[in-house]
């Protein structure tokens, strides 16, 4: 029996491109000793990770494709619910996997959860399951603060101690599928006022317990664990702005020189990568920067895809993002259900706002943020979790199509009868004449 995929051909070539840009772009990207970790890795023992990943994620994938949508209705409050108590679950001392001084994940029988990617995909299946099973409800004020922002809100103060980008990201997301889904304008509007007011008070907080000493490791300034990073990234992306062309580092005593190095060294060698790349590159497995850029292989990947493929590899993944991007809304429109379409706008800007945050970050328009380019990046969990919601997205586009099919089916069904119906009401006619003439 042969196997047929189903569902937005464009979308299955887009999975079958990006995960075969991770291959080749995370092997020639590492180099042949990664430093940095607790125990160095090996190019090859890397490379065999991410096969792993891909394999196993695409599997994940096929699973998501096949499962009907019914099943994503009756468990999007369960894994929302899910999703709460890992939030909570960062918190617990012996549980917390930390990456450089923020909690990321959680620690499960020795293996590492990243849990920001798991909370992406079911906030948005919530806020699809809100607009449909509660439409009438949302459409009030209190209904829709009660019902939407107030589970919202929770999930990203459960995430911003530990991420920042991550809560701006899953915001945005948000905002995005309540703009699309047509949800009363001055409700959105207050929405980001409130937002930008939050944000303000907790910044003014950070400031003022900071003014007045409290230490930055203990009690409730753990809460703003992000803040003095955020901060310190913006100070260091704008000095780099300023000081570029008009610092003279012979100036510079040896200490200052090595903590210039140390905060900037990233985003240079990621600039000098993007730079050597030029048009064509210098091939596959030529890149010389991933001995020097840290994370070649993870939260610099593009600017290894620039060194070794050119602008014109660059060019071509940021293709594949614009438009899975354009398909998305493609496909939301044609979606019957409001679960399905609020579902694909989503997952869609979810994928390509994360994309364009790692490129913006790559190419030096935005400080360091950590995200990772989906499908391409060296990942264990991410990975896999971004391929179920590229297989909820093709599960949502094959019953598109399916739908699609049967109303045509129906369409052609009605106008064959309409054909018999007036042959029947022409050959009545002829007999009728026929007896007037007799």
């Amino acid at each position: 029996m042969k196997l047929q995929l189903k569902g937005d051909k464009i979308i299955w070539l887009i999975v079958a491109f990006l995960a075969m840009v991770s291959v080749l772009a995370v092997y020639s990207s590492s180099s042949f000793l990664v430093r940095g970790a607790e125990n160095s890795l090996s190019k090859v023992s890397i490379f065999l990770e991410q096969i792993k990943s891909v394999i196993f994620g695409l599997g994940i994938l096929f699973i998501c494709y096949f499962m009907p949508l019914k099943v994503y209705r009756a468990l999007s409050f369960f894994f929302f619910g899910l999703c709460i108590v890992m939030l909570i679950m960062l918190y617990i001392p012996g549980l917390q996997a930390k990456v450089n001084g923020a909690v990321r994940g959680i620690k499960i029988m020795g293996k590492t959860l990243q849990v920001f990617e798991f909370v992406k995909v079911g906030t948005i299946l919530f806020i699809a399951s809100v607009l449909e099973r509660y439409e009438s409800k949302i459409s009030t004020w209190k209904g829709y603060f009660l019902y939407l922002i107030l589970p919202i809100a929770v999930v990203c103060l459960l995430i911003i101690p530990n991420s920042f980008s991550s809560t701006l990201l899953i915001a945005g997301v948000s905002f995005m599928i309540l703009f699309f889904m047509e949800v009363k304008g001055k409700f959105l509007i207050a929405t980001i006022a409130a937002g930008v007011a939050v944000i303000g008070i907790l910044f003014l907080s950070y400031k003022g317990l900071q003014g007045l000493g409290v230490d930055d490791s203990k009690g409730i300034m753990k809460m703003f664990n992000r803040f003095g990073t955020v901060e310190n990234r913006i100070k260091t992306f704008l000095s780099e702005k300023e000081t570029e062309d008009t610092m003279d580092i012979t100036q510079l005593s040896s200490e200052e020189l090595a903590e210039k190095d140390k905060k900037e060294r990233q985003s240079q060698n990621a600039k000098v990568a993007i730079s050597e790349g030029k048009i064509l590159g210098k091939g596959p497995g030529h890149s010389t920067q991933r001995f020097s850029l840290s994370m070649a292989f993870s939260d610099f990947v593009f600017a290894s895809i620039v060194e070794e493929y050119g602008l014109a590899g660059g060019f071509l993944v940021i293709a594949a993002y614009l438009i899975l991007l354009f398909r998305g809304i493609a496909l939301a429109s044609r979606c019957s259900t409001p679960f399905s379409s609020a579902a694909v706008i989503g997952i869609s800007f979810m994928l390509v706002f994360q994309a364009f945050l790692h490129i913006m970050v790559n190419v030096g328009l935005l400080p360091v943020t950590g995200h990772t380019l989906p499908l391409v990046s060296h990942g264990g969990t991410a990975y896999i979790v971004l391929c179920g919601a590229f297989g909820i997205l093709l599960s949502i586009s094959k019953t598109i199509e399916k739908q699609d099919a049967e109303k045509a089916a129906l369409a052609a069904q009605a106008a064959e009868t309409e054909v018999i119906e007036n042959d029947d009401i022409i050959i009545k006619e002829n007999e009728d004449e026929s007896e007037i003439y007799n």
